[in-house]
């Protein structure tokens, strides 16, 4: 399923979770569960992972996945601690559900320090309630969860302080804990009354909080035939690139106010390509706008494949989670499980130029490497050093997005001039079907459903 395959070159101004479920975490100062792994890498042979093992260090589980880029992204950031801490006193665990011979292929392009701990049987996942990712779990040298926490939360202070029997209290991740709330809040909203279970799709928009922070929560199915996504106070420029598919670059909004919208999307099957239209009909229709579709031939960088693509490109190495974004604080971009148009359209944002893909490969690939904004002989390099592919200066006939100002939803007259009854049941019938007015109850909300 392609639906996932959305842009986040914004991810480094929001907070990006990935879950099936709004799960609760395990208890602070309960025993740990056990682990039982299915597989242990980069552990010394012969290890034991029971907790009586263990005893005596502090342990910090680390539930990832390649699919998350959120996890992905403080690969980084966790090596260092593990460099910095001698692994007698802070054993480092990750902890993934995945097939192991296809994350070995990511993990040799990204490598993780410490121990790499299979859970395929998703007992530890289940047990640990960790469904949602990432997420770290740290357990104190008697066996005992001592905090539950963000990734970006933990240092070395925290743990060298609990290795030495120091009490320590670890931060709360209160962002994390209020998208939730909200996404839970939004899925509900947009089940009410609905007969949700039933629905071959369901779109809703609200508005957002204008204070609120902009979250992305995806909550794809174990069986990966479903998708559920909540975007929460986003601007309109965000709903349009990362939900409805349209490059930033290519996207003109005339008198854009910075109004934050919510968007709740359930779609149990079908591909991207087949629901970005109804994505974008729901959001200009939502919001009053009028999209208007503009094509001219221009000058345009062609993604193409050198003969190292072949071997340079690797598979994905999961299909729960597709995503290409490009973080611009470290200048890197990342794909996961992700096709090459989706990585032509993020370096249309990078380089400030239109990018089309002409490849001819097909397939969703992994990879994360720098790339610096901005510079497009520095991009062509990056891409054929690490991906086998270039880009070539040519003309093609590009399509550009302009949104006009939102429209009136009375003419002055119209206003001025009470209606006949005889007009106003015209004016009912020649309404469209998907009304600017509210259809269900006095909630200020667009609901599309099918």
């Amino acid at each position: 399923m392609q639906l996932n395959q959305y842009r986040l070159a914004a991810m480094v101004l929001t907070t990006a979770f990935c879950l099936p479920a709004l799960a609760s975490a395990p208890v602070v100062g309960q025993p740990a569960p056990a682990l039982t792994f299915t597989d242990l890498l980069q552990a010394p042979t012969g290890t034991k992972t029971d907790w009586p093992s263990l005893r005596g260090k502090v342990v910090v589980l680390e539930f990832w996945a390649t699919w998350c880029g959120g996890c992905v992204e403080e690969i980084p950031h966790l090596n260092a601690l593990i460099q910095s801490l001698d692994p007698n006193k802070v054993q480092f665990i990750a902890v993934d559900d995945e097939d192991p011979a296809a994350v070995k292929k990511f993990l040799a392009r990204t490598p993780i320090h410490g121990w790499l701990g299979f859970d395929t049987s998703k007992k530890i996942i289940d047990t640990y309630d960790t469904k949602v990712r990432p997420r770290t779990i740290v357990v104190d040298t008697q066996g005992r969860i001592a905090g539950i926490l963000s990734p970006t939360q933990l240092n070395k202070e925290q743990l060298l302080a609990l290795a030495n029997g120091k009490p320590v209290t670890f931060p709360v991740d209160e962002v994390r804990e209020e998208t939730f709330k909200q996404a839970k809040t939004a899925a509900d909203a947009a089940a009410a009354g609905n007969e949700s279970s039933k629905l071959l799709f369901d779109i809703s928009i609200r508005p957002g909080d204008p204070a609120g922070k902009t979250s992305i929560v995806h909550r794809p199915s174990k069986s990966n035939t479903s998708y559920t996504e909540d975007m929460l106070n986003a601007p309109l420029s965000m709903l349009l690139q990362n939900a409805a598919g349209i490059a930033g670059s290519r996207l003109t909004i005339r008198d854009d106010k910075g109004e934050k919208y919510s968007l709740h999307i359930a779609a149990p099957g079908g591909d991207f390509e087949q629901l970005a239209p109804a994505i974008q009909l729901a959001i200009v229709t939502a919001t009053g706008r009028k999209l208007t579709r503009v094509f001219a031939m221009e000058d345009v960088y062609v993604l193409q494949a050198t003969s190292r693509a072949t071997s340079l490109l690797t598979p994905a190495a999961s299909t729960q989670m597709s995503f290409c974004f490009y973080d611009a604080r470290d200048h890197k971009i990342m794909l996961m499980n992700a096709s090459l148009d989706s990585l032509a359209s993020e370096l249309e944002d990078v380089i400030g130029a239109p990018v089309v893909n002409e490849a001819g490969i097909s397939g969703e690939f992994s990879a994360s490497f720098d790339l610096p904004a901005g510079d497009a002989e520095a991009a062509k390099a990056a891409l054929e050093k690490n991906l086998g592919l270039t880009l070539v200066k040519a003309k093609r006939n590009i399509e550009r997005i302009v949104l006009d100002a939102p429209q009136p939803t009375e003419k002055a007259a119209d206003k001025a001039t009470p209606a006949s009854p005889r007009e106003s049941r015209r004016k009912k019938l020649r309404a469209p079907y998907f009304s600017r007015s509210v259809r269900t109850g006095w909630e200020p909300t667009k609901h599309f459903s099918g």
